[in-house]
């Protein structure tokens, strides 16, 4: 998206470290924690709510955008914000950015939004990115995958280029910006005492031979201390590819927020998660931004917490893997999540579809879903041709593919989550509507 971005962004020098101040630290790591794992810093600072007492109430109709840009003041007043964060977690060795994603705030609606960025996903590395690389006298490919630029710059500007390629490649601005390692990830785990949530399969991977972990977790309910917590993110044979893995990283850090967003855990674990932090993480969030940020711990709705993944589809291009992104579903995604724009509807009346022979593609895991759906379409009218499975990479919401704008929005009231692509190219002859059914879907 570079040179098309759909709202200005402003770009911010990035504070260098500064010596140890106690209270600066206090609250850099309060904080930290929320960013970190979808608003766990939200969790600590609850507790300090609970203890100190209420703030004023929050006066309507005001939004900050920049979040970082909002004054002590207007927090102090709860004037609505919107806060993007990015969060990075690390590979072993610390170089590549094996976990990426944006965790979006909207004071207004209490609502927190995570996109996860598939770390393959195939970017051309912005201007600004290659200037600060060149400066620094180090080599970089132009096309790269986004878990590369993080290694392309080294230690001193691998956040802050990780964040302007995020920023280039959605069109938004961050905020601030998070990293953290799996050894910070396993203590924090274990701080809080450990998550229970459900292991959707079972998960062998023996990599001891090139001194890595073993990996071996049964499907079902598990409590997972910080060692299986790492093992059940980290593996990555799922036949959907690194969507699927996404979606148990998301699954995980919607049970890890859940777990440490009670005033109980957050008291009785706060001195070991503030110990932990404090060693383990990284951030730009400073003292002033962590004082204005603790006045919204009020207005952190957990049932307001939604999950996606950047729109895209796997492929090799030569004989490197990389995640596709669909420029067209990402715009509008981000219009949805980051803009609070609705999407436009398409042009075209209800029935307009039932003129086209529509086909009915698995692409999730229950058995028999494709039949059923298309049992539904063809009882309302519609011309259904036999079930199929789909054997692409799978997404958590339905896609209709259509070969041309127009048609098909009287179907997506028949999903739970369902999105049009103009894809002409991808529908077989039998067909002029294919629908790839998403996980979503049951």
């Amino acid at each position: 998206m570079s040179g098309k971005q759909r709202r200005p962004i402003r770009r911010t020098e990035r504070p260098n470290k500064k010596e140890f101040h106690p209270l600066k630290l206090f609250f850099k790591i309060v904080v930290s924690i929320v960013l970190a794992f979808t608003m766990l810093a939200g969790g600590a600072c609850f507790a300090y709510y609970k203890i100190t007492g209420n703030t004023p109430f929050a006066e309507d109709g005001v939004i900050r955008e920049g979040a970082s840009d909002t004054s002590l003041l207007d927090a102090f007043l709860k004037r609505n914000i919107k806060l993007n964060v990015a969060v990075l977690g690390v590979d072993k060795d610390g170089t590549r950015t094996d976990v990426v994603f944006v965790v979006h705030y909207d004071s207004a609606t209490e609502s927190i939004s995570l996109v996860s960025l598939p770390r393959d996903t195939r970017v051309s590395l912005s201007q600004e990115v290659k200037s600060n690389i060149s400066a620094a006298g180090r080599s970089y490919n132009q096309v790269t995958k986004l878990n590369a630029v993080h290694a392309y710059s080294g230690e001193e500007l691998g956040c802050k280029n990780t964040v302007l390629q995020i920023e280039d490649l959605l069109g938004i601005k961050i905020d601030h910006y998070v990293k953290i390692d799996f050894e910070a990830f396993r203590a924090i785990v274990d701080a809080v005492g450990g998550v229970d949530m459900y292991v959707p399969r079972d998960m062998k991977w023996d990599m001891r031979d090139t001194g890595d972990l073993l990996i071996d977790l049964k499907q079902g309910d598990q409590h997972l201390d910080g060692e299986k917590a790492e093992q059940l993110v980290r593996f990555r044979r799922y036949a959907e590819g690194d969507v699927g893995r996404i979606e148990v990283q998301q699954l995980f850090l919607k049970a890890l927020a859940e777990k440490v967003l009670s005033t109980e855990t957050i008291l009785k674990n706060l001195p070991d998660l503030i110990s932990v932090l404090y060693k383990y993480i990284e951030t730009d969030v400073s003292l002033p931004d962590a004082i204005k940020y603790m006045n919204y711990t009020d207005k952190i709705n957990m049932g307001n917490i939604t999950m996606e993944t950047l729109p895209g589809v796997g492929q090799y291009i030569g004989d490197v893997s990389y995640f596709i992104h669909d420029a067209e579903a990402t715009r509008e995604m981000v219009d949805r999540v980051f803009y609070s724009v609705a999407p436009a509807n398409t042009e075209g009346t209800a029935g307009d579809s039932k003129a086209f022979a529509i086909e009915v593609s698995n692409g999730g895991s229950v058995s028999g879903l494709a039949a059923k759906y298309s049992k539904t379409l063809e009882n309302a009218g519609y011309q259904v041709a036999s079930p199929t499975n789909y054997s692409g990479t799978q997404n958590t919401y339905t896609r209709i593919q259509v070969k041309e704008e127009g048609i098909g929005s009287d179907l997506l009231s028949f999903f739970s989550d369902a999105k049009i692509e103009v894809a002409p190219d991808e529908i077989g002859s039998n067909a002029d509507i294919r629908i790839i059914l998403g996980t979503k879907e049951q």
